[in-house]
């Protein structure tokens, strides 16, 4: 006599879907977990000026990009001038993070500057406050950053300086 019974399809489809969740969570790591610390090493060092440690995550062939023209600044020297440069016009320069996404080799970032023009620059200092939201492209190759693409409303920046957009005569 034989007592074997094949299993039943409540069992069989419930073990195939417990086999496929466990498959799909054995997948690749969360790229936050790998890109966040690099991210707010980044961001640290534009909100205070302290390069320690920024050449373990920035590579040296850097490149910054900025709107409106999106011209480079490359290597990661340049970048340090760049910060110390809007770090002097705008002493208490800092950026906030308002949201970040994470994909395999780059992050989205929407953030909002908040700064006082109070040092020196290509203009004499107004002394008036900015308040500039923005978002950035920042891609990571081998672990480090290699560019960011930022893109934000520079004549809202410059309005709030007390600039004026005149029209053509």
């Amino acid at each position: 006599m034989n007592n074997f019974r094949p299993p039943s399809r409540p069992t069989f489809f419930s073990s195939a879907l417990t086999m496929f969740l466990f498959l799909a969570s054995c997948g690749q790591p969360d790229p936050s977990e790998r890109f966040k610390p690099l991210v707010d090493g980044y961001v640290r060092a534009w909100n205070t000026g302290d390069f320690k440690g920024l050449e373990d995550i920035v590579s040296d062939e850097f490149e910054l990009r900025m709107s409106p023209r999106f011209e480079p600044v490359r290597t990661l020297d340049s970048l340090k001038i760049s910060i110390t440069y809007w770090r002097t016009a705008y002493p208490d320069f800092h950026i906030d993070l308002d949201e970040a996404l994470y994909a395999p080799n780059a992050i989205a970032v929407r953030w909002t500057i908040r700064a006082t023009n109070s040092g020196p620059g290509r203009q004499p200092p107004t002394g008036k406050s900015v308040v500039v939201p923005g978002m950035s492209i920042i891609h990571v190759s081998l672990d480090k950053i290699t560019d960011e693409w930022i893109a934000s409303n520079n004549l809202y920046w410059a309005q709030q300086l007390g600039f004026t957009l005149a029209p053509p005569r």
